[in-house]
């Protein structure tokens, strides 16, 4: 039944994202030029904390203005790998334990500080977000993988962008699907069971889902839950 939980959840997770990613508005934030992220992952026993984990640029695509923006300073300046929007978040508590994968259940917190200017590297030009809070936002669900001291992480959940960020792409306020792909190493054992990992890359996908997307993983997490109260 266990297995039946995490097979349906990842299968929620993927579908869900590939559905609304062919059709909608779409914030993908990423590294440039091979940088490494920074940032690190700690299980406490309890629930998994990341903290600043960093990007340099955001493409945005199904928008009023597509295309690549970066991230800078106050003033709108970009230094590649200097000027970063930095990502942390706690989970829900632990769910369950299958084989290496932890699951984690809703709860917790998400959100990315920084500003994002239309500048390139070395260069300055307007801020279009950031105040310094670029999104906040709510985690649904959450999983770590881990063999031989390094794995992925990856999420779900429900954030809100600033202001400025959504007047300029002229998308809506609420982005109903997240979903962020962390790829960790040099894992070590922590106390209360835990651990703690350096992030080595990461991907934040950010998408506006369309409403049948939104029923698909409504539904989908039901089902997850379901199973879980017939199994308590």
């Amino acid at each position: 039944m266990m297995n039946f939980t995490r097979a349906a959840l990842g299968a929620i997770v993927g579908s869900a994202f590939f559905a609304s990613a062919a059709n909608a508005v779409t914030l993908n934030w990423d590294q440039g030029q091979g940088l490494s992220p920074g940032g690190t992952i700690v299980f406490d026993g309890t629930r998994v904390i990341g903290r600043n984990i960093g990007f340099d640029l955001m493409n945005a695509s199904g928008t009023s203005a597509d295309g690549i923006y970066h991230c800078s300073n106050a003033g709108g300046t970009v230094t590649l790998g200097a000027t970063r929007c930095l990502l942390s978040f706690e989970s829900g508590p632990l769910d369950t334990i299958v084989g290496s994968t932890y699951i984690f259940a809703p709860g917790g917190d998400i959100t990315m500080t920084g500003f994002l200017s239309t500048a390139t590297p070395g260069n300055t030009g307007p801020v279009i977000a950031g105040s310094p809070l670029v999104l906040s936002g709510t985690v649904r669900a959450y999983t770590v993988t881990l063999v031989n001291g390094s794995g992925v992480a990856a999420g779900l959940g429900i954030d809100f962008k600033d202001l400025s960020l959504i007047n300029y792409f002229g998308t809506g306020e609420r982005y109903d699907f997240t979903m962020s792909q962390l790829s960790i190493g040099g894992c070590a054992a922590g106390g209360a069971g835990g651990f703690s990992c350096n992030v080595n890359n990461a991907d934040f996908q950010n998408v506006v889902p369309e409403p049948g997307t939104l029923a698909l993983l409504g539904l989908g997490l039901l089902s997850v839950g379901a199973v879980r109260r017939r199994k308590a």
